[in-house]
């Protein structure tokens, strides 16, 4: 009698242990300014048509992809991006100390030091560019330095395109080798 006892005892102290509780999984909410994934040493390659287009390698990566505001891609700690060819080789490349990718507009903020090399020699050095990867396209307020041809062109402001093939600059003031012509 007394083993019966203890064991209907034992057995309802473990079922009242136990929970038919649901976890309401969409009741947990990431906090705001937080992010929803952090990765450091990160390497993201970006693909089209099963061809790979850009290779971005970060120090530290935040993604706020649920932020539904400001939905962006937070790079800090070095950022790097390779243009890559059709043939996987690559043509140019992207860097600065950090980044921000605006995941509505497909807009590039790239902050510190930034340097762009592309394939033909051209190189841009500025301290800000906004780099619109749906218009193909650079532009900034700041100062730039452009050596193209071993030309450099110093100004202030720039619109270009993102293969640097032609460009604007604002400002300008620079070394010639070529001689201009005024009428």
């Amino acid at each position: 009698m007394l083993v019966k006892y203890i064991f209907h005892l034992s057995f309802i102290i473990i079922l009242s242990g136990c929970s038919n509780e649901i976890l309401n999984l969409e009741s947990i909410q990431i906090l705001e300014n937080q992010s929803l994934i952090e990765q450091y040493n990160t390497r993201i390659k970006y693909s089209d048509s099963g061809l790979v287009k850009i290779v971005v390698v970060s120090g530290h990566m935040k993604d706020f992809t649920e932020d539904k505001e400001t939905s962006r891609q937070e790079f800090s700690d070095g950022f790097r991006v390779g243009i890559i060819n059709k043939d996987g080789s690559e043509s140019g490349h992207v860097k600065s100390i950090n980044a921000i990718r605006d995941l509505k507009t497909q807009i590039w903020t790239l902050m510190g030091n930034v340097e762009v090399i592309h394939e033909g020699g051209n190189r841009l050095y500025t301290d800000k560019l906004y780099w619109d990867r749906k218009a193909k396209q650079f532009h900034t307020d700041s100062r730039v330095t452009i050596i193209d041809k071993e030309e450099e062109i110093i100004g202030v402001g720039l619109k270009a395109e993102d293969d640097l093939s032609e460009y604007t600059i604002f400002d300008v003031k620079g070394h010639f080798e070529s001689q201009i012509i005024q009428e």
